[in-house]
């Protein structure tokens, strides 16, 4: 017996404030490429104005704190430092106390905004801003974090992912940010953020862990079912010890039926041995690293991209689809090298199956982010929720060609059509039984699996699963 599931995935330019649940949003941005104030994509700037909307929130007894790695734009439509500035200096004249943690790399003095810094906020009579700069050695600050507390209604806010507070990480790069109320969470991030106010980085032996893999529960979990949040450097550094590449290598283990990841950076063999597993099981594996760091050896991601890419790394004909990403949401042109197109930071374990997770945060996948003990200051969010991961989805596919229309098809220990679509080539291969429990002239989709002039190419061979999702692609 065997059946077929087929359906129009989600896909094109979704807009980021429809994902959002009663305790959670995520937003993207929609980039353009332009670097001005005027854009036919209205989510353009949506990361940036959802952490404007806290921080404008703020009152009088207020908490906030913010962190990130570089830092700049004074455009008030088009920028980010500039209207951050502005908002910071009126929350703290309302009477707010705010935190600022940057990279060493940050210039505090500039006036991104006219007569605001980040050093003259730090040095105003009254109120000041608390700032703190990481030193100057082998690691880096590289966390992208809003935490916002109010007292009057009890409530934290976390807002946290790949985007840096710049005016080009939203019109030049793909971002992803979620935003979350939830206290346990809010809390480990207060504590975290507190660590580096106290100017215990990355490299000084004195920085709590205590704080690392708190978990925390949102309503739309399962019962029973927590997520949790890492934070890097960890306390462990051993491949298989505590710390995030074995969570998410536990994770793609754990897989079913699809991952999905876009990764700005992949150096990390633990994770692509993994994803060649998963492949070999059945599961589908949809990716995208930017052509500027996986294109030409030497660049971080190229090999691990070549061993995804090369099918004598894989037992069964199942391999990892890799894609290229979009140039601009409105998809004028692919990806043509340009630096860090794609710098979101996540996977996608079983989005559309009974047991979804996200894996998102600041961290690129590699062993200084993911795996030691004295490297960069990171976090990494592990979110077992179905909304989100469809907010997610929506974002993989607004920015690649990855969710066009599917087919599910499951039989009972043998094979059927099915459509593979090889990754880095235009070649169908379509694969037949008698097992499908239907006559070939039922199959009414069948045709579509046809391109024009490719002939049949039937052969048979076993499923590698009890199920899989393939993709179908107009005729040439």
């Amino acid at each position: 017996m065997a059946w077929v599931l087929c359906g129009a995935a989600a896909g094109g330019a979704a807009r980021a404030d429809g994902h959002a649940g009663a305790d959670w949003a995520v937003h993207f941005n929609l980039p353009d490429q332009t670097t001005s104030a005027t854009s036919l994509w209205t989510n353009e700037y949506a990361i940036r104005d959802a952490l404007l909307a806290r921080i404008e929130a703020l009152d009088s007894g207020d908490w906030a704190c913010l962190s990130t790695f570089t830092f700049s734009g004074n455009s008030a439509s088009a920028g980010a430092a500039g209207p951050i500035l502005a908002a910071v200096s009126n929350a703290l004249a309302r009477g707010a106390k705010l935190g600022f943690v940057v990279d060493n790399g940050v210039d505090v003095t500039s006036n991104y905004w006219p007569g605001v810094s980040l050093g003259s906020l730090a040095a105003r009579p009254g109120n000041a801003l608390e700032l703190s700069r990481a030193p100057a050695d082998s690691g880096i600050m590289h966390d992208k974090i809003g935490v916002f507390w109010s007292p009057a209604e009890q409530k934290a806010w976390v807002l946290a992912g790949s985007w840096n507070f710049t005016g080009g990480a939203s019109s030049q790069q793909w971002n992803i940010f979620t935003e979350i109320q939830n206290n346990a969470l809010g809390g480990a991030y207060s504590n975290e953020l507190r660590e580096l106010l106290a100017g215990r980085f990355h490299s000084n032996t004195n920085k709590s862990h205590a704080h690392d893999r708190t978990p925390f529960h949102l309503a739309d979990m399962a019962p029973g079912v927590d997520g949790w949040v890492r934070f890097a450097p960890y306390p462990d550094g051993k491949y298989g010890g505590t710390n995030a590449l074995t969570d998410i290598v536990n994770a793609i283990d754990s897989a079913q039926e699809e991952v999905f990841f876009a990764l700005n950076k992949l150096t990390r063999p633990n994770v692509v041995e993994a994803l060649v597993r998963a492949c070999n099981r059945g599961v589908v594996v949809h990716g995208v690293i930017p052509k500027s760091d996986r294109s030409s050896p030497g660049q971080d991601s190229y090999e691990m991209y070549q061993l995804l890419l090369h099918s004598t790394n894989y037992a069964t004909r199942n391999r990892a689809r890799m894609y290229e990403a979009y140039y601009n949401a409105a998809r004028t042109r692919a990806d043509n090298n340009n630096r860090d197109l794609v710098h979101a930071k996540y996977m996608l374990i079983d989005p559309r199956g009974a047991n979804p997770l996200v894996i998102q945060g600041s961290a690129n996948w590699t062993a200084s982010a993911l795996v030691l003990t004295s490297s960069n200051d990171e976090n990494v969010q592990f979110l077992p929720h179905r909304g989100i991961a469809e907010a997610f989805l929506a974002q993989f596919a607004a920015m690649t060609d990855g969710l066009e229309p599917w087919c599910a098809l499951r039989a009972a220990g043998a094979s059927a059509w099915v459509d593979y679509w090889l990754p880095e080539t235009n070649a169908h291969e379509l694969v037949f039984t008698d097992d499908l429990g239907l006559p070939p002239s039922a199959w009414t989709n069948r045709a579509q699996l046809l391109p024009a002039g490719r002939g049949t190419n039937a052969v048979p061979v076993a499923l590698d699963a009890p199920r899989r999702f393939f993709r179908l692609r107009p005729a040439p």
